[in-house]
């Protein structure tokens, strides 16, 4: 299973720590959880899933 990547923007340029995955889905629940417990916050997000592509990338796992 490919390891995948999450992070988000504030509209004011902030971008958070990425977080490393163990997959794909893991970040799409982990951003909608986020966004149904934070709904003022939701609207304001702009979310970024991407791939990655080394298992020791060194981000926040």
């Amino acid at each position: 299973m490919t390891r995948a990547h999450l992070t988000y923007r504030e509209p004011h340029g902030w971008t958070s720590p990425v977080e490393c995955l163990p997959s794909r889905e893991a970040a799409e629940f982990l951003r909608d959880a986020t966004n149904a417990l934070t709904p003022a916050a939701a609207e304001r997000r702009t979310w970024s899933i991407t791939t990655c592509d080394d298992e020791n990338c060194g981000a926040r796992r």
